[in-house]
C-alpha cells in the first residue's frame, strides 16, 4: 500500500514538473514563412515596403537582411542599422554571395500569422521573439538554431 501511494506521489510530481516545463517553452515566438515575393524583391531589387531594415553579420558578407514594419520595437543589439534602400540591396547582393543557391526571402510573422517585417538570408530558420508592447526580437541566424538550413520546419530530417 505504502509503495502504491509513492508511486502515485512521484507520477504526480513528475506531472507538476512536466507541466512547468511546457509553460515555460511555450513563450511568445513567431516564425518565418517562405515567401517567393520576398526572393524575387531582394534578388531582383523590386520595390520593398517602408520598413526599417536591419543587417547582422560582415558589413559586405552578411548573414541575413531584416526589415521591421515601424510600427514595432526591434531589438536591434546585434544587428545594424541600414539607412537606404540602396544600401539593403547592396546588403542582399552580399547574402548572395554567400549561397546563392539557398538565399530566401520570408514574411516574419508573429504567433497569430501576421506580418511584423520581411527575411533574407541563406540561412533558412532564427528565433523570433515577441515582447511586450510591440517589441520583437529576430535572433542571429548564425547562433539561432541547429536546424538553420531549413525553413518552416517541414524539412527537417
Amino acid at each position: 500500500m505504502k509503495r502504491t501511494l509513492r508511486y502515485r506521489y512521484a507520477q504526480a510530481i513528475l506531472a507538476l514538473v512536466a507541466v512547468v516545463f511546457m509553460t515555460g517553452c511555450t513563450g511568445n515566438y513567431g516564425r518565418l514563412k517562405t515567401s517567393q515575393e520576398w526572393t524575387d524583391a531582394f534578388r531582383k531589387q523590386l520595390e520593398l515596403p517602408d520598413y526599417n531594415y536591419y543587417y547582422c553579420g560582415r558589413e559586405n558578407l552578411p548573414y541575413a537582411v531584416v526589415g521591421i514594419d515601424p510600427r514595432y520595437t526591434f531589438e536591434d543589439r546585434l544587428w545594424h542599422k541600414i539607412e537606404s534602400k540602396e544600401d539593403v540591396y547592396r546588403r542582399a547582393a552580399g547574402v548572395l554571395v554567400w549561397n546563392d543557391q539557398w538565399s530566401r526571402g520570408a514574411d516574419i510573422v508573429d504567433p497569430d500569422g501576421n506580418r511584423i517585417g520581411i527575411w533574407f538570408s541563406y540561412y533558412r530558420n532564427t528565433t523570433v521573439k515577441m515582447g511586450p508592447g510591440n517589441t520583437v526580437a529576430v535572433f542571429n541566424p548564425y547562433q539561432a538554431s541547429p536546424w538553420a538550413n531549413y525553413m518552416d520546419n517541414d524539412q527537417l530530417p
